[in-house]
């Protein structure tokens, strides 16, 4: 059974990045965290954009590694209270001195 439900993720991850939709996804995420500026877990951009939180962490984990996203500070999130490592926009020009 385990195989099946591996299976059919894996087949679901690639239709999506076939399809162009996780690309859509990333993009909508960079612009939610561009729109309101700090720093986002995956369970605040989740529920923000009316995502499942797997296909939010995976596009997060993408972001993370194209260098789109950076990861910031250990913090509660809002929603569960759970210490989480956030994510947020790469610090450009000026701004990477007071970081």
């Amino acid at each position: 059974m385990k195989t099946l439900a591996t299976s059919t993720s894996i087949e679901a991850y690639h239709s999506h990045v076939a399809c162009g939709k996780a690309s859509a996804q990333c993009q909508c995420i960079v612009a939610f965290i561009t729109e309101r500026g700090g720093d986002w877990s995956i369970g605040e951009i989740a529920h923000a954009l009316g995502l499942e939180k797997s296909t939010a962490s995976a596009r997060i984990f993408e972001l993370l590694e194209t260098g789109n996203l950076v990861a910031c500070k250990h913090r509660k999130d809002k929603r569960s209270g759970i210490t989480v490592r956030p994510v947020g926009l790469p610090a450009v020009g000026q701004q990477q001195l007071f970081q």
